[in-house]
This record gives structure tokens, C-alpha cells and sequence, in this order.
């Protein structure tokens, strides 16, 4: 499958079949000259049928608003790898590579390939696999990025290098290419992870993909997801709250039922991070809440109702589960979450919390504060 970067307005004219109006060129290409832009042509199609898809990967002027942060969320217990990122005690993250077939313009880590930042050497690699070795409270790593799926002699690298270390046992692989590049998930590509699959000795694979949109399964996207529900390979799906894509219960419903009906475990519904330029996809947290209250009130069975996730800069929340909102203040929420100072300490002494954005109780329980939206 090609990948089309787009380097300016006449290339997206080009591909797209849109003239973009004159009042908006200046800033379409600040935008694609700031923040990548990239598409495969099976995505192209897709977005010329569907105005969900497409508003999820053209540029838009609206990404230069400077509301938001770079860096919403990145692993705060410093490892000091490149590459390797930490926010929990039993789990961390290896990101091979920066790039992806295409780029989703609401994505959190948009910013990491602002600079061209190279992939993860094998310098960095090897250092990663010395520091989880050596912590034996990790169980479990994501291998994510970027998509993973970009460079398979890295993947398999990492998977040869994870499999060596006795402690590890679940690896997980984020990627989007079952919706966006269907043709890169291969027979060929399923045997090499099943190589590092092995429920015998509780040492599975699974692989985290992302839909949105019910007009992303296609037969295309049902042939890529299939290879992996008919294999011993297990597949969940992460969905991200969009403004004016999906922000209808009806239409999330929809989407769940599908996968479900594809083998696949619905497991998360991401709040959109406060992310620079994003606020035109961004809902309220109320907004989610009634979602999720519909799916849950009877019209939507558990097995396609997801946990409804806020990515916080110091980890994952659910409101009304395991944290909850204590206050407003202007644009800002209060969140009091389940995690405590002390237990980033024992994995990262020299840890300090985002300045101005968290305070601790008398328990040691952290309160941050996060940027709603409307």
C-alpha cells in the first residue's frame, strides 16, 4: 500500500480532489509545514466516501489554536531511555518508531515527529531490555509508537529480546493500520507474533487497535481483523470521543457492535486529550458521561460497553469508578485520582509531580487538573 506524505496544498488538492479555498491555504500550510501529514491511498478512498473518516486526517486550520498542551500525558517516571516510557508499576511502553501510515490530527503524540525524531536505536533498545530485566515488577510492555507495525525487523527484534526475560508475560502491540492500512496485516505478519504466543506458559500476544467510526468497517478492515480473530492471537479496540464524528451514543453503538460481531473486545473509550489544536474535536467529560450512561441504561449489552477513559498527565482515570470531578475552575476540572505519590517514588525516587497542575491529600492521593472542553 503507498503512503502519500503530503507536503503542501497542491499535493492535497492533488489527492484529495478538493480545492482548498484561498482563504484557508496560508493556514493549511502552516499546518502541514508544522505537523505531518500522510495518508495511504486505501485511507483516501475511504475519506472521499466518509466525511467521519476524512475529518480525522485532513489537515484543518483549526490546529494552529494554541489551546492545550504539547504533551498531554507522557510517561512520568523517568527511565532516561529514549524510546521507553513509564507511568505504572507493573507496565511500560517501548515506541520502536514515530512514524505511522497515516496521522490521526487529534493524536497526543502528533509532537513527537514535529522534530523528525529518528526511531529507536538498538543502543536504546538494548538499554530498555536491561531496565525492565532488572525491575521485576514489570508484567507487561506495550510496544506502540508510531505505528509498530512500520518496521517488522524492529517489532521482531523487541518481541526475540521481551520473550527472553522470564518475568514479562503479556505483550501488547498498539497499531491503527487494521483501519487505515489494511493490506499491511498479512498471513505472514500474524505467524511471526504467533512465534512469541504461547498461552501455555501465560505469554500471550495481543494487539491494540483503534476504530472510530462505524464507515471504517469495511471489507477491507473486516478481512485485516479477521486474520487475527480466527488466530489464537486476541484482538481489543480503543476508541477516542470526537466531536461531530461520534460523539452520538447511537452511533458508538453501532461501531461496538460491529467489532463485537468481529471477535473483537471493546475495551476503552478515550476522552480526546487537551492536545494544541484539537479543540474542534474535543467534547465535554459530561458529554462522555451521558454516553456512557446510555450504553449503560439497558441499551447496549456489557460486551460492547467500554470503560470510559481521561488520559490525565499523571495516568488513566475513570470518572465515577475509580476517581471522580471535586471541583471546577474556569476551563479546568479537578480530578481526584486512585494513584498516590509514594508509589511513583518507589519506582522513580527523583519523582516530581507537573508543576501547578496536581495537589496531594493528607493519604498521599493525587488531585490533577485537566482541561475540559464544551
Amino acid at each position: 500500500m503507498a503512503l502519500r506524505p503530503i507536503r503542501n496544498t497542491e499535493e492535497l488538492e492533488k489527492f484529495t480532489g478538493k480545492k482548498t479555498p484561498k482563504s484557508q491555504q496560508e493556514k493549511i500550510t502552516k499546518v502541514i509545514n508544522t505537523m505531518p501529514v500522510r495518508f495511504t491511498d486505501y485511507l483516501l478512498k475511504l475519506s472521499k466516501k466518509s466525511k467521519a473518516v476524512a475529518k480525522q486526517f485532513m489537515p484543518d486550520a483549526n490546529e494552529l489554536e494554541d489551546n492545550g498542551c504539547e504533551k498531554p500525558f507522557e510517561g512520568v517516571m523517568k527511565t532516561g531511555i529514549e524510546g521507553l516510557e513509564r507511568m505504572y508499576i507493573d507496565r511500560c511502553i517501548i515506541m520502536p518508531i514515530n512514524q505511522c501510515p497515516a496521522y490521526c490530527r487529534f493524536c497526543f503524540r502528533k509532537f513527537y515527529e514535529k522534530t523528525s525524531a529518528p526511531a529507536m536505536s538498538y543502543e536504546n533498545m538494548k538499554k530498555a531490555f536491561a531496565y525492565i530485566k532488572k525491575d521485576k515488577r514489570l508484567k507487561e510492555v506495550l510496544i506502540t509508537g508510531g505505528d509498530p507495525l512500520m518496521d517488522l525487523n524492529r517489532l521482531e527484534y523487541i518481541l526475540q529480546n521481551l520473550r527472553e526475560i522470564p518475568h514479562i508475560q503479556d505483550i501488547r502491540i498498539g497499531t491503527r493500520s487494521p483501519m487505515f492500512d489494511p493490506e499491511r496485516i498479512t498471513t505472514d505478519l500474524v505467524n511471526m507474533l504467533l512465534k512469541y504466543h504461547d498461552l501455555e506458559k501465560m505469554k500471550p500476544i495481543e494487539l491494540a487497535t483503534h476504530f472510530n467510526h462505524p464507515d471504517e468497517i469495511t471489507p477491507e478492515s473486516i478481512a485485516a481483523i479477521t486474520k487475527f480473530s480466527k488466530s489464537p492471537i486476541k484482538i481489543y479496540n480503543q476508541s477516542v470521543l470526537l466531536k461531530d464524528i461520534n460523539d452520538d451514543p447511537k452511533i458508538l453503538e453501532d461501531l461496538f457492535r460491529k467489532l463485537h460481531l468481529l471477535g473483537v473486545e471493546i475495551y476503552c473509550l478515550y476522552h480526546c486529550d487537551p492536545l494544541k489544536g484539537t479543540k474542534h474535536f474535543r467534547t465535554s467529560i459530561q458529554k462522555g458521561i451521558e454516553i456512557k450512561k446510555y450504553l449503560r441504561g439497558g441499551n447496549a449489552t456489557g460486551r460492547i460497553n467500554p470503560a470510559y477513559i481521561i488520559d490525565t498527565q499523571i495516568g488513566k482515570v475513570e470518572i465515577g469508578v475509580d476517581s471522580h470531578i471535586e471541583r471546577k475552575e474556569g476551563e479546568y476540572v479537578w480530578i481526584k485520582t486512585p494513584y498516590k505519590l509514594n508509589t511513583y517514588k518507589s519506582v522513580c525516587p527523583n519523582f516530581k509531580l507537573p508543576k501547578d497542575m496536581c495537589t496531594v491529600d493528607k493519604e498521599g492521593y493525587i488531585s490533577v487538573k485537566y482541561l475540559d472542553a464544551e
